[in-house]
């Protein structure tokens, strides 16, 4: 029965007590007994929470503060390089690149560093790639100079310019420190339609430099106690070849089956210097008895 009396009593008690309080003023509030305990246990709970999320704050923080010192530590040690066809050397693939010193991992663009070695008219391309934790590696393939291409005109004209011709066309400049075993390649003298525009980065048509290509790839089947160097090339007809080699020996040649008048050539030459004599000019293009003059 009591219980049931002081139901009522109990009913909605913290609320009431919490208006109470409101009721008093702050200095009896200040001085309560049971808002003090009530503040000091809500800062303790504030205080249990904060100890309990301060070490993983400072793990968090420990571990972002390492990343970042680790990542801006992981300098470049080691530099992988292969030139295909060892004309560039590593030296001077870090100069075009600007690499001074050490290179750090975090901020390498490798793409970037690619592209900017690609951009060299000298180079064909480029792969850079970085493996951790302290290498990168650098491959180059560079374009091979067959020729030396000049526009005919240029004698009558007197401008001039000289620039290094690839098996696939494309012109790019002379570069003695890249090209030294290559400054002996034959000079041809283009006409105005076999080139867009004569600069660096043009390419010579197809029509225009096939025969030229087979031509430079056949003559260095043979040594040049066989047949000398080609010095020249001139393309009068569409159809003609007219070579120059070294000891002025003139040939006439088709544009047609390049590899068999070499072979023409090779034998009249073996001739000539079995006889003891030097060939002046020669027509390679019959197969059969091909016309020689000899030096008098």
């Amino acid at each position: 029965m009591s219980r049931n009396r002081n139901r009522y009593r109990s009913s909605g008690r913290g609320q009431n007590v919490q208006l109470l309080e409101k009721a008093l003023s702050l200095r009896a509030r200040l001085f309560s007994a049971l808002a003090l305990r009530r503040g000091m246990a809500r800062a303790r709970r504030w205080l249990l929470y904060a100890l309990i999320a301060l070490p993983f704050l400072a793990l968090v923080l420990t571990a972002i503060h390492f990343g970042m010192e680790k990542a801006y530590s992981l300098n470049i040690d080691n530099i992988s390089y292969e030139s295909r066809q060892k004309l560039i050397s590593k030296e001077q693939a870090l100069k075009i690149l600007g690499i001074e010193g050490s290179v750090n991992m975090a901020t390498l663009d490798a793409v970037g560093m690619a592209a900017k070695l690609e951009e060299h008219p000298c180079i064909e391309s480029a792969h850079i790639r970085a493996e951790l934790p302290d290498t990168l590696n650098i491959e180059i393939d560079e374009r091979i100079p067959i020729a030396y291409v000049e526009m005919e005109s240029a004698a009558d004209t007197g401008t001039r310019q000289r620039l290094f011709m690839d098996p696939k066309g494309v012109l790019f400049p002379v570069v003695e420190e890249y090209h030294r075993d290559f400054l002996g390649v034959p000079v041809w003298y283009l006409h105005p339609e076999d080139v867009p525009e004569f600069k660096e980065g043009a390419v010579v048509e197809e029509r225009a430099r096939r025969p030229i290509v087979e031509l430079v790839s056949a003559s260095n089947l043979y040594n040049l106690t066989e047949i000398p160097a080609i010095r020249e090339i001139f393309r009068p007809k569409e159809w003609k070849i007219i070579a120059t080699l070294d000891g002025d020996i003139e040939v006439l040649m088709q544009v047609y089956d390049i590899r068999g008048q070499m072979e023409r050539l090779a034998m009249i030459l073996e001739h000539a210097r079995a006889t003891n004599r030097k060939v002046r000019s020669a027509n390679v293009i019959p197969r059969i008895n091909p016309t020689v003059k000899y030096a008098e």
